[in-house]
């Protein structure tokens, strides 16, 4: 039958065709077939056949608002912002709102827009600081993204499957972890000028203790300078003397969790920074010192050594910015270890009304270069100056240089800085992979069950352990203080939780 309408319509079309020109007369309009079969007619059929269809207006952006710290905002934050807009629109259909906040007020900022249940998407989530990760997750702040995960999977495959799983709160997902060296060493950054001067041996640091004669040496010949400085936790006791993180002694079989402050290491280290206090090594200061004064404080130039819990590839050009332009040398202490992803990722607000579209846009910023380096760098030409083919030169004159990539997304896949090894990136994914993992890797505590007790905890931390660890105070007079009243908060309530939850994980891992 279909074939038999093609052939009439064929005929029937040459007939017509044959009448026109032969006799010059008029086309019957009532013949839309032989209009349509006729590439030079003109008739009203014609037309109409040819009209197109009204085309359809494009969908509306998504907007989405992003959260996270910086320590000052930038002077061309907005135009950087436009031009990040320009780039993702065609792309995933997505407009940013970037919210930078200054880092000290960040925590309070967040949870007051979440207290008055304000709608936003995206939030920068950490294990210290404003980031406050664990108590968000245990409040519900925090949207699961496993099944959100499902719809990026560009996103999921860019990340090691380790570090999902160091995220995980109670076998869930709530961030999405900013990739860098997530395997550290601790040990310190000291400025290149009084190592040449003093000809200090970096061979001879191999522990906390060996530090003191080169803070000894700067105090005595260098007046105007400070020996060292950081905030008030300025070492982490419990790894330095032999203590996991979650505060059982490495190597102990049965796991014991304690509270390392009734350790007499704990005494001796607090011994030892009261020392170098009242001999003038420590920045005065110290016990109160916040992470945004102790950058400001590095960037005059005048602190000799800080302590380093990081240490990663390719860091001393960028600590050589935060020493005030003097050359940074690193001296490492401590053998490579997988400490996670913790310390910065991006998590989705509970409020928000977009999560896929939030989810989107940060699948982007993982694995496009070019979204990564113009959020972390800015405007080419302006902002920065390209020095070689992945090396970049930033503009200390520009409106854009707080160079804060690893709070963004996957620093992995970026510009290297002026300086850097050409091969820091490949140096840091085989850190990452080949470090040392920890006894009870892809285990973290629920603080959910004990969060009475740990608020409690943390405000006695802040009213003693801060003067005592930065050596401000006499550990004989205070540490008694400081013991007594954490039992009073509820410290060996905690303990028997954390014990509780390590010990049913250690089981179900064939552990225990």
């Amino acid at each position: 039958m279909k074939a038999f309408r093609k052939l009439s319509f064929s005929v029937l079309a040459i007939c017509v065709m044959v009448l026109f020109v032969l006799a010059g007369c008029s086309k019957n309009n009532n013949e839309p077939e032989a209009s349509s079969a006729s590439p030079s007619a003109t008739t009203p059929a014609a037309t109409e056949t040819a009209t197109p269809e009204p085309s359809k207006a494009p969908e509306p952006p998504t907007e989405i608002s992003y959260y996270y710290i910086v320590w000052n905002v930038p002077a061309d934050q907005q135009e950087v912002e436009d031009a990040i807009n320009e780039y993702i629109l065609p792309k995933i259909n997505v407009k940013v709102h970037l919210k930078p906040t200054i880092e000290s007020g960040y925590k309070d900022k967040i949870n007051t827009m979440l207290a008055a249940n304000e709608e936003f998407d995206l939030l920068w989530t950490s294990n210290w600081g404003g980031g406050d990760y664990d108590n968000k997750v245990s409040k519900g702040a925090l949207l699961p993204l496993d099944d959100l995960l499902n719809a990026t999977p560009d996103l999921k495959a860019a990340i090691p499957e380790v570090a999902w799983v160091d995220t995980k709160v109670d076998d869930k997902i709530y961030a999405v972890p900013n990739m860098q060296v997530a395997a550290k060493s601790d040990g310190f950054a000291i400025q290149k000028r009084f190592v040449d001067k003093y000809g200090i041996d970096l061979d001879a640091i191999k522990t906390i203790e060996d530090i003191e004669p080169v803070l000894k040496t700067i105090h005595d010949n260098e007046p105007d300078i400070i020996p060292i400085a950081k905030t008030s936790n300025m070492f982490d006791f419990g790894r330095e003397y032999g203590y996991s993180q979650f505060g059982y002694k490495l190597g102990d079989p049965s796991y014991k969790v304690v509270d390392t402050i009734d350790k007499p290491e704990y005494r001796t280290f607090l011994d030892m920074v009261r020392r170098w206090y009242q001999s003038g090594y420590i920045y005065k200061d110290a016990a109160t010192l916040k992470d945004d004064q102790l950058v400001a404080l590095l960037q005059k130039g005048n602190v000799a050594v800080e302590w380093n819990t990081t240490m990663k590839p390719g860091g001393e050009v960028e600590d050589q910015k935060r020493f005030g332009g003097n050359e940074v040398v690193y001296k490492r202490i401590t053998e490579p270890e997988f400490t996670g992803v913790r310390p910065t990722m991006t998590s989705v607000s509970r409020t928000s009304k977009h999560p896929e579209a939030a989810m989107k846009f940060l699948e982007l910023l993982s694995t496009d270069p070019a979204l990564f380096n113009l959020i972390s760098f800015g405007i080419e030409g302006k902002h920065y100056t390209k020095v070689g083919d992945n090396m970049i030169k930033i503009n200390q004159d520009g409106g854009y240089k707080e160079d804060l990539g690893w709070v963004f997304g996957n620093v992995l896949i970026g510009y290297l800085k002026e300086g850097q090894a050409p091969d820091t990136w490949e140096v840091t994914k085989n850190l990452n992979a080949t470090a040392k993992m920890p006894e009870v890797s892809g285990f973290n505590y629920n603080n959910e069950p004990y969060k009475t007790e740990g608020a409690n905890t943390f405000a006695v931390s802040e009213q003693y352990g801060k003067a005592l660890q930065s050596g401000a105070v006499d550990p004989a007079k205070v540490f008694p203080k400081y013991h007594d009243a954490l039992k009073k908060a509820g410290v060996d309530t905690q303990t028997a939780e954390m014990q509780k939850q390590l010990d049913e994980w250690l089981k179900a891992h064939g552990k225990k």
